[in-house]
C-alpha cells in the first residue's frame, strides 16, 4: 500500500505519527523553527516524543555527534525511522541517544539547550501535561528554549491520560495557567502549524522573541496549495515585504543592474 493511502494513526511509521502525506513537511517545519530560534550544530536537543524521527532525521544529521536525544515509548517507530530514513551508518556516526520510557519523565543526566515537543500535548490530558512540563523545564538549561504545541479550543477537554489518536483541546486561558505554574516565561508565537499552535518557554524572558520579531516567525510555506493558509497575502503584508526587500538590496540591484 502506498503511504498516501494510509490514515493518521495507521500501523506504519509514516502514518502512526500523523498525516502521512505531511510527514516531510511536519519534520521540516520543526527543523526550520529551531534553527530560526538559534539551534546550531554544537547545541544539545531533546526531541520529546520523537516518534519515527520525522524531525529527528533532520536534527540527527545536522547536530554534532552525541547532541541529539529522543524519547519515544514505541521503540518500533524509532527502529523503522532509522531503517527507512536514516540508515545505521548515520546512527554510528552521530551517536544519538534514545529512551523508551512512557511516563513523561526525562531520564537523561544532562540539561538541554533546546527541547521540542510537537503534537504530544495534543493527545494528552491535563493530568499528563502537568506532569510532563515541569520535567521538561527541569531538563532545560538556564538559557535554553522549549518549543511545544497545543490544540486550542473554545472549551477544555475532560479527557485524561494518553488518548492517541484522539486529540485533546485546551483553551488559551488553561494553557496560560498550566505554563504559568511551571515557573517559566512563556509566549505563543505565530509559527504556522496546520492544526495546532506553537508556544515557547524559557527560564529567562530575554530568550523569548518579542512581538516585534513576529514577521520572522511565520513558518510560511510558499507555492504549496496545501499550506496556503501559512502565507499572509494582504496588501499591508505585501507592502511590508516589498519595503524589506528594498531595504536590503543595493541601489544597483533595485533597478535590475548587475554590479
Amino acid at each position: 500500500m502506498g503511504f498516501s493511502k494510509l490514515k493518521p494513526g495507521d500501523d506504519h511509521y509514516m502514518a502512526y505519527v500523523g498525516p502521512p502525506t505531511q510527514y516531510d513537511f511536519m519534520g521540516a517545519t520543526q527543523f526550520r523553527l529551531l534553527c530560526t530560534l538559534g539551534l546550531r550544530a554544537h547545541h544539545t536537543l531533546l526531541d520529546f516524543g520523537c516518534g519515527s524521527l520525522r524531525a529527528g532525521r533532520l536534527f540527527i544529521n545536522y547536530l554534532d555527534e552525541g547532541r541529539y536525544f529522543g524519547i519515544e515509548p514505541n521503540k518500533w517507530l524509532i527502529d523503522d525511522g532509522i531503517a527507512n530514513q536514516l540508515g545505521n551508518d548515520i546512527i554510528q556516526l552521530k551517536k544519538p541517544t534514545f529512551d523508551y520510557s512512557d511516563d513523561f519523565s526525562v531520564n537523561f543526566d544532562r540539561k538541554f539547550d533546546f527541547i521540542i515537543a510537537q503534537s504530544i500535548f495534543s493527545h494528552a490530558g491535563s493530568d499528563l501535561v502537568r506532569i510532563a512540563i515541569p520535567n521538561l523545564v527541569d531538563s532545560l538549561k538556564d538559557d535554553g528554549i522549549i518549543a511545544m504545541t497545543f490544540v486550542e479550543g473554545a472549551s477544555s477537554s475532560t479527557k485524561m491520560g494518553w488518548v492517541y489518536p484522539e486529540c485533546v483541546e485546551f483553551t488559551p486561558r488553561e494553557i496560560s495557567e498550566i505554563l504559568g505554574c511551571a515557573g517559566v516565561f512563556a509566549r505563543k508565537i505565530p509559527w504556522y502549524h496546520p492544526r495546532q499552535s506553537w508556544y515557547l518557554l524559557a527560564k529567562s524572558i530575554d530568550k523569548l522573541p518579542d512581538e516585534s520579531m513576529n514577521p520572522s516567525l511565520t513558518g510560511a510555506v510558499l507555492f504549496d496549495p496545501e499550506f496556503a493558509k501559512s502565507v499572509k497575502t494582504g496588501d499591508r503584508t505585501k507592502s511590508r515585504a516589498r519595503k524589506f526587500i528594498n531595504s536590503i538590496l543595493s541601489p544597483g540591484v533595485k533597478h535590475g543592474v548587475n554590479q
